[in-house]
């Protein structure tokens, strides 16, 4: 389950202009965990095989933590659609000054 997962996971980062996968681990078949950038930000992504998903972002310069979202899904597709929200609201942040 988890290299579909991480498929998904990679499909959704690579979409966004400007998202960057700095690292990317997985633990067996239990947690992928992405360690991601854009611009003077960074973000941390963790999604267990039960569903559960772990978003955490901060400015790098300063080391402000702006983003923590952790929640549990029922079903892949809703991780995915929190994932990508999660990104399209970094990325705005991007663009602006927060």
């Amino acid at each position: 389950m988890l290299d579909v997962i991480r498929k998904k996971a990679d499909e959704c980062i690579n979409k966004i202009d400007g998202i960057s996968i700095e690292g990317f681990i997985s633990y067996g078949d239990k947690k992928v965990e992405y360690a991601l950038s854009f611009k003077e930000f960074m973000a941390s992504v963790s999604i267990v095989s039960d569903f559960t998903y772990d978003f955490f972002a901060i400015e790098i310069e300063t080391e402000r933590s702006f983003m923590f979202n952790t929640k549990q899904f029922q079903k892949l597709e809703d991780v995915i659609t929190e994932l990508r929200k999660d990104l399209f609201s970094l990325s705005s942040l991007g663009k602006m000054n927060i």
